[in-house]
């Protein structure tokens, strides 16, 4: 019998067409600019900013949710304009049709005051320049409730009080409070570095949590915003082509991160959430750095503003390039020509015009210092350990075959076919980089980073399956400074980092103090261990619970005990003294075998007798 088609319900007539009432149209564009408190703060500092203020201070309570206030010293609105701005499609931003090809404001699309008025309690103050008096507006589910003279300084403050309060069905989505003011700091950080001239100033929970001073050097707000360990680590390059001029400011290797979260990009002074320019860094740093690194970077591209369409998101965090392969090459030009002066890549066979074509290079190099925290791992790049039938540490289970895909590799095999790594002759380290082994039939050659990565991950995973991460204690605590939202981060996280042996402790807003790492860790520098911590726990907003069934959580653990593990194993390149040598031998023959490090790079390669014995013609 053929598969019948679904059953239509019959058309009722409350599907005939009609138009929306007002308060839900307004619902429905809150849906589409309010996706959380660091969304509402976004849309009131862009029409502070748009309205020429050089001061800006913002008040967030409980996360957000009870209340975002931003006080600017713009040039305030007069009664009409007030009322007139909680209108749909309201705006000063653009005023024909021809606007929209060269949009150099923040926000233009006249929707975010009555979309988020219709989702809260909004209060408006504001006061023009010479006024004697100032105008106050309260609006209550899009309803203006209140109008009157009041007193205020000059300029506007716009404070949103109860966010989805009477939308719980919104309202339960939000996260922790500590989790919404990582998002709403972490933006206005990223904000604020494109602005130096700006003067920030933020207080949370009515204490003061950050202040940005305004100015001239754009290196010293990226320095103010970031942390100092970290500008440290940039160095700064201008670059122009035809497509347009980039200002970056980039880490070398030596400081690369867990995730692209601190790839920070800027189109015409807005930030912006973009694949081709990240791919673009991405390209730059290929030679540098391995699969599954990124790099720290705050790039800013300046191209005409009709070549970009930011247009094409409500949120406007996307945009749009007329000519995509200009703009990349401009971006990866500008970051590779940064990497060739310090000396990081090999000079062209060519000369300096070769990389850049037609550009025009006129560096001008920041602070080139080469401490700062890192990370270790990679992003949408894991082979996780399989589930096996045996408890962890169990030799065989799956995976347990050579990693040449062969059953017996003569001497050095076990009687279920499984590699004995710890019996078999070694003979030395290769270009610091491969534990050689030999086997009756051939030869093996062990990757001593993916094989050291393996063992940790694996220890870890098991200790933790077990409640058995053990912590050991610092002899002199260390201080890292993290930021606000990373701060915000852990603190959110601190049951389940206790979990994992670590022990940090939050020291004011932007850092914190370490005093234990897990004891399989030991040796390691704390600081880039917890700056790893950071870029993984960052990249969700659900905590797990370090009470609920382990197995239930690997998803998560697994990501963060392969980045731990990636960071802390040895290096390929590190020169190993023997002992070191068998002790990874001995590692991997003391846990549950599988084929890869936790990246998926190979453990090992067998090159077999036939082989070789073809390379010398003795078939």
């Amino acid at each position: 019998m053929g598969s019948r088609s679904p059953t239509r319900k019959k058309r009722s007539r409350n599907c005939r067409i009609r138009l929306l009432p007002s308060d839900l149209v307004d619902q429905i564009a809150a849906g589409e600019v309010v996706e959380r408190p660091a969304s509402v703060l976004k849309e009131l500092v862009e029409n502070s900013l748009d309205a020429g203020a050089g001061r800006i201070r913002v008040e967030i309570r409980e996360g957000g949710s009870s209340l975002i206030a931003v006080t600017d010293d713009g040039p305030g609105m007069e009664v009409e304009e007030a009322r007139m701005a909680l209108r749909r499609h309201a705006t000063s931003k653009i005023a024909t049709l021809d606007d929209l090809g060269e949009i150099l404001s923040f926000g233009f699309r006249g929707e975010a005051l009555p979309a988020i008025a219709s989702v809260s309690r909004m209060r408006i103050l504001t006061r023009t320049q010479g006024s004697e008096a100032g105008y106050e507006i309260r609006v209550e589910s899009s309803e203006i409730v209140l109008e009157r003279e009041a007193g205020c300084p000059e300029g506007t403050r716009i404070e949103v009080a109860n966010l989805f309060g009477s939308i719980p069905a919104r309202r339960k989505f939000l996260k922790k409070p500590g989790t919404e003011w990582g998002h709403a700091i972490d933006w206005l950080g990223r904000l604020a570095m494109g602005l130096p001239s700006t003067q920030f100033e933020v207080q949370r929970d009515d204490h003061a949590a950050v202040v940005w001073p305004e100015t001239s050097e754009i290196a010293e707000r990226i320095a103010a915003v970031l942390g100092e360990a970290q500008a440290r680590a940039l160095v700064r390059v201008e670059w122009e082509e035809g497509a347009g001029h980039v200002e970056a400011f980039v880490s070398g290797p030596e400081a690369s991160r867990a995730n692209g979260n601190a790839i920070h990009l800027y189109v015409n002074g807005r930030p912006v959430r973009d694949k081709l320019l990240r791919h673009a860094v991405s390209q730059a740093y290929r030679d540098l750095l391995p699969r599954g690194r990124f790099p720290l970077a705050v790039i800013f591209l300046t191209v005409p503003p009709g070549s970009v369409d930011v247009n094409v998101h409500p949120a406007k965090w996307e945009v749009r390039f007329a000519n995509p392969q200009a703009v990349h090459r401009l971006v990866r030009h500008a970051i590779r020509e940064a990497m060739q002066g310090r000396g990081f890549l090999a000079e062209p066979s060519g000369t300096r015009r070769e990389l850049g074509g037609q550009g025009t290079d006129r560096r001008g190099w920041g602070p080139v210092a080469p401490d700062s925290p890192a990370g270790g791992g990679g992003e949408g790049d894991w082979l996780f350990a399989r589930d096996r039938s045996g408890p962890v540490g169990q030799k065989g289970g799956e995976g347990a075959s050579d990693p040449g895909g062969h059953k017996n590799l003569g001497a050095g095999g076990s009687e279920d076919g499984r590699i004995v790594f710890g019996s078999m002759r070694l003979l030395g380290q290769l270009q610091a980089r491969y534990l050689v082994l030999e086997a009756e039939k051939g030869l093996l050659l062990v990757d001593q980073h993916a094989a050291h990565e393996r063992i940790l991950y694996e220890r870890l995973r098991g200790a933790w399956l077990e409640h058995k991460v053990e912590g050991q204690g610092l002899l002199v605590p260390e201080t890292l400074d993290i930021g606000p939202r990373g701060v915000a981060v852990l603190a959110d996280a601190s049951k389940w980092i206790a979990a994992l042996g670590f022990e940090v402790e939050a020291f004011g807003e932007s850092a914190v103090v370490i005093r234990a790492i897990p004891a399989l860790l030991s040796g390691n520098d704390p600081r880039r261990l917890v700056a790893d911590l950071v870029d993984e726990l960052g990249q969700v907003d659900v905590t797990p619970d370090p009470g609920a069934d382990p197995t239930r959580l690997l998803a998560d653990a697994d990501r963060l005990f392969a980045t731990l593990a990636c960071h802390s194993a040895r290096r390929f390149g590190d020169h190993l003294p023997e002992d070191e040598q068998r002790a990874i031998l001995r590692g991997l023959d003391a846990i549950a075998w599988a084929p890869t490090c936790p990246h998926g790079r190979p453990v090992a390669a067998h090159f077999g007798l036939g082989e070789l014995d073809g390379r010398f013609g003795r078939h």
